[in-house]
């Protein structure tokens, strides 16, 4: 989508001195707050994004996601070498574009469970963060859409729990693939893994159809495309700063309150934009705690090493670093439909792009999957003799995505299937600290993969729930041996899955709880449940980082969820409703 003049800005020269309100991250949930509040005209409201248009080929094309992971729309951090893998090192993808990693993600549309936002809501000690009390946001967020094919979709899920006067548009998938139906079959054949028609009406055990943030014309819908859309970026009071990297925030010259009033930022020179209401940091899970440390908010033993001064002691601020993890394994396919067949041919690439470019439709219009499911482990399972069960009763601790090949795969005359195995309720809890007091240095960032006894347990059980599920007779002379490393270990072993997983798994790339919220009050944590930073005045956070235990989904969704719930708060609080 691109935004032809506007208040889309590419330069500060246009800036006012003060706004309202200073968006730091132009991303999944910034745009949804500058959105939300630019409603009333009366105030005015400024988004500042390190990253450039969305108007690009590879992000607007759902099946094209793949390319844009390691690309420039990537700030491509890099964790430290991680202990219990090997001392690996892996990448940590984050969207540097307008939408943020709404914009390069797998538009994967999953919310988490109840069990998920009750959770949270007891944590923190307020109810407005609970499952039932968050369902009208969820549905302001909402736009379910028919898929770009228009084929029918009965069966495929239930329109009770969606929502249809939204902003962020929800489809099934548009261009079925070969194994849909292998997939079903196995829903009726094996009662490990039973259909649920639903994965989002808060109880998500079993298999699904999946739902993605794809349009009904086969667009990817990410916060840029949706929440700054024509009829918003238009507004007179709301400025969009693009290629601008927020360094710290400034203090206010007022001596009766600690109170952060500025946004120092690098668009060329080093400058600066005061907020008159509030800043709202929306940098995400890397970029909120990045930004708070550098403006001397955090622990002052891990800033004085760096040579920051401590203006306001916060140490929680960059620890309760979490994340999913997950495993691809691959198995040989006995059919030459499979996505290899796109891979390896580039005339059937360009007919393909073609059919999107003209009708939306196609295998083009989707991410390549179909279906994906949870599973929890035995109620009886060793692991629960010595640690306390983190996920709720209708809650998975295995998600479970499968694909018809590759979709990572080069060019290769060889035919796969594909199963992912994630970890959606990890105990093991990273941290992000400085490198240098030079805010445009990447941080150091441990997220401490595996490094809880449970998440190895509940991984290698992953696996073997994956193994069992393709033992169906659906998938009888479909699936045919593992390939590569995966294919030599035998994977009832401990020992050699572990190691298999050590050399082989990879970030989710779903961080979130950088800048944890806590009740009021809590001598832990960053924010209030209000999102208001601790013991500060004029600064509030939305986004992933607020986020103290991570949902069993993909985040976006949930993010979005919060951040609907934050503007209507902020609106509250400042009587703009």
């Amino acid at each position: 989508m691109f935004f032809a003049g506007g208040r889309i800005l590419t330069t500060s020269n246009d800036l006012r001195d003060e706004y309202d309100f200073v968006v730091v991250g132009g991303g999944t949930a910034g745009n949804v707050v500058a959105s939300r509040l630019s409603e009333n005209l009366g105030i005015s409201v400024l988004i500042i994004e390190a990253g450039g248009l969305n108007d690009v080929l590879e992000s607007q094309v759902p099946y094209m996601w793949t390319r844009l992971l390691g690309s420039t729309y990537d700030w491509n951090y890099t964790s430290v070498p991680q202990a219990a893998l090997g001392d690996r090192s892996i990448s940590l993808a984050r969207g540097r574009i307008l939408g943020g990693t709404s914009s390069i993600n797998t538009m994967l549309y999953t919310r988490g469970t109840s069990d998920d936002y009750d959770s949270i809501a007891e944590l923190v000690g307020d109810e407005r963060w609970s499952w039932d009390s968050l369902q009208p946001f969820i549905e302001k967020n909402e736009l379910w859409s028919p898929p770009s094919s228009n084929r029918p979709t009965d069966g495929e899920f239930d329109p009770s729990v969606h929502g249809r006067h939204g902003v962020v548009e929800a489809s099934l998938p548009s261009d079925l693939q070969p194994i849909d139906d292998r997939v079903l079959q196995t829903t009726r054949e094996n009662s490990e893994f039973p259909f649920n028609l639903d994965l989002n009406s808060g109880h998500h055990l079993g298999i699904g159809w999946l739902q993605s943030t794809i349009t009904s014309t086969g667009r990817r819908a990410s916060s840029a495309t949706s929440y700054l859309g024509s009829g918003v970026i238009n507004r007179p009071n709301l400025d969009v700063l693009l290629d601008a990297q927020v360094t710290r925030l400034l203090l206010s010259n007022a001596t009766e309150e600690v109170k952060f009033d500025g946004v120092e930022f690098v668009g060329g020179a080093l400058q600066s934009v005061k907020a008159a209401r509030e800043i709202i940091l929306s940098a995400g899970s890397i970029g909120t705690p990045n930004i708070l440390l550098h403006s001397g908010i955090g622990d002052a033993g891990d800033l004085a090493p760096v040579g920051i001064q401590s203006i306001h002691q916060l140490p929680s601020v960059g620890r309760n670093f979490t994340d999913h993890i997950l495993a691809g394994l691959t198995w040989f396919a006995n059919s030459t439909d499979t996505f290899e067949k796109v891979g390896r041919n580039p005339s059937l690439q360009a007919i393909l792009l073609e059919e999107w470019k003209t009708s939306g439709t196609g295998l083009f219009s989707g991410s390549g999957i179909d279906h994906l499911g949870y599973v929890r482990l035995a109620n009886n399972a060793s692991i629960f003799d010595s640690v306390a069960d983190p996920a709720g009763p209708n809650t998975g601790h295995i998600e479970i995505i499968i694909s018809n090949g590759d979709l990572f795969a080069g060019p290769t005359f060889e035919n796969f299937m594909v199963i992912e195995v994630m970890l959606t309720k990890p105990l093991s809890r990273g941290s992000l600290t400085l490198k240098s007091s030079n805010p445009l240095d990447d941080p150091i960032i441990d997220p401490a993969y595996l490094a809880h006894e449970f998440d190895r347990f509940a991984l290698r059980e992953a696996v073997r729930s994956a193994q069992r599920f393709l033992a169906s007779p659906a998938w009888e002379g479909y699936v045919l041996d593992r390939v590569g490393a995966f294919a030599t270990i035998d994977i009832q072993d401990d020992d050699q899955l572990d190691q298999f997983l050590r050399e082989n798994v990879s970030s989710g790339l779903h961080f979130v709880g950088t800048a944890s919220m806590s009740p009021k009050g809590a001598s832990w944590g960053v924010t209030d449940p209000d999102l208001k930073v601790k013991g500060l005045n004029g600064l509030r956070i939305v986004d992933a980082s607020v986020i103290p235990l991570i949902p069993a989904a993909h985040t976006q969704v949930p993010v979005y969820i919060f951040a609907e719930r934050a503007a209507d708060i902020i609106k509250e609080d400042w009587k703009l409703v």
